[in-house]
């Protein structure tokens, strides 16, 4: 019963972030919040546990290395 709890709370908390990433749309705030580890780049695993939108990864990853480095992430989230 207790790993049901966690579940449901874990699948809130997810459902809850992708509501409020669609709703203030894409920010330096949000861009960190993605950087799971911390490096200042956003890779495409990280991007994929916050949005599913691929034309605007495409759009944003203008080098097409597979990540959104610092300037990549202000222009494209600026640009939204």
């Amino acid at each position: 019963m207790k790993k049901l709890i966690k579940l449901t709370g874990v699948l809130f908390s997810s459902l809850m972030m992708s509501t409020a990433f669609a709703v203030q749309g894409f920010n330096m705030s949000t861009a960190h919040i993605m950087d799971a580890n911390k490096d200042g780049k956003i890779t495409k695993d990280e991007y994929m546990q916050h949005s599913k939108d691929m034309a605007a990864w495409e759009k944003m990853d203008t080098n097409k290395d597979g990540m959104l480095d610092e300037n990549e992430i202000k222009t494209g989230f600026n640009d939204k």
